[in-house]
């Protein structure tokens, strides 16, 4: 079939998936519907399970069809959140979202939730679920991010914290696959120096063997394009007018499409451009979008390194190039579109729910026409 590209499929995300075409995807980033915390008042809605395996085993097989439609070299970024263990759907306030979104009258399919042998008012531990039955199935866990929501809705609960974060799943298919490091700004060099002795501890650098870092600077590690980005992100929730209600922010989008969708794919091979990267210390060249754990090699201070040169890949069909493909099987009010089309790349969307898909057009349409005109 031809791929809808920047459009939105109506109907449900399992069979959607099944028409596209296998490795037709760069990447996926979405939100699905979280387990037992809002009713979005439509059938055959995800989220409304009776029991959190049931619940876990179709989002599990859904991204089952999203790997087969995965190129070898994508990923797929998963925010998840958590649920308490209750007896009945309530207007719980100990679920942190209370489940009160109801649409004329709509309940959902069964008013009871069971948790089996797991106390009221305990966490069901939703997310790790997840990610472990994902890695059952043949993904590749390769971070764990926390979205640190410095905003957060207050709670009134008295007998536990707030809770101000969700967590962020990146998986791969492969061992290797499209990455393109992000980085972010290191403390000031004065400031390390004061934190440090130049010297790491044996323990700190190498786990207490003494072999691989022993001696090594930390000021090795301070390098002019700033630091390796962290996996805790502070990223405050957005107020958003429409009639939807699990809104994530654009800036928790734009990471992973900068990182897991290239700009530029061969139209013929399909193989995405790297960046390369050339530094004045030893002339060594790498490529940013392998997925591998290496560092650059340094000589000296690597405060001092300065990249003196930076180019594209280049597969050698010269069939021209085309930007990458963001998959968003829960595309909601479109967020992840808007970011994709933002950064010159393409989207497909697929929603259930036919009053979100005309808050999502309504928000895209500037930028598509935008894309037209060009």
């Amino acid at each position: 079939m031809k791929i809808p590209i920047n459009q939105i499929m109506n109907g449900e995300c399992l069979e959607h998936l099944k028409e596209l075409p296998e490795k037709s995807i760069n990447m996926c980033m979405t939100s699905p519907p979280y387990w037992a915390l809002r009713d979005y008042g439509v059938d055959n809605q995800l989220g409304l399970e009776p029991t959190f395996d049931e619940y876990i085993n179709k989002l599990c097989d859904i991204f089952d069809e999203v790997k087969r439609v995965l190129r070898d070299d994508g990923t797929c970024w998963v925010n998840i959140g958590d649920t308490y263990s209750a007896t009945r759907w309530t207007n719980n306030t100990d679920t942190g979202q209370p489940m009160n979104n109801f649409k004329d009258g709509h309940r959902g399919i069964n008013p009871i939730k069971e948790t089996g042998n797991i106390p009221d008012k305990c966490l069901v531990m939703i997310p790790f679920r997840f990610a472990i039955e994902m890695v059952n199935r043949g993904w590749i866990l390769r971070n764990t991010i926390i979205w640190h929501k410095r905003n957060c809705m207050p709670s009134s609960v008295k007998d536990r914290f707030t809770v101000d974060f969700e967590y962020l799943f990146l998986f791969s298919k492969n061992k290797k696959y499209y990455f393109e490091t992000q980085y972010e700004p290191h403390t000031s060099k004065t400031d390390l120096d004061k934190r440090t002795n130049k010297t790491w501890s044996d323990k700190i650098a190498d786990g207490g063997s003494g072999k691989q870092n022993k001696g090594r600077s930390r000021e090795e590690f301070y390098g002019s394009q700033g630091r390796n980005k962290r996996t805790v992100w502070a990223i405050n929730p957005k107020p958003f007018s429409e009639a939807h209600f699990a809104v994530y922010p654009e800036e928790l989008c734009e990471t992973p499409i900068k990182a897991g969708c290239p700009e530029f794919v061969c139209v013929k091979c399909g193989k995405a451009r790297e960046k390369i990267v050339e530094t004045e210390n030893s002339k060594r060249t790498r490529k940013v979008g392998e997925g591998q754990d290496s560092e650059v090699g340094t000589k000296g201070r690597a405060g001092e390194v300065e990249v003196i040169n930076e180019y594209l890949s280049n597969c050698g069909c010269n069939e021209g190039f085309t930007s990458g493909i963001v998959l968003d099987p829960f595309f909601g009010s479109g967020t992840t579109g808007l970011v994709a089309l933002k950064q010159n790349k393409k989207f497909i969307g697929i929603e259930l729910n036919p009053e979100y898909i005309k808050i999502a057009q309504s928000r895209l349409k500037p930028y598509l026409e935008q894309r037209k005109l060009i």
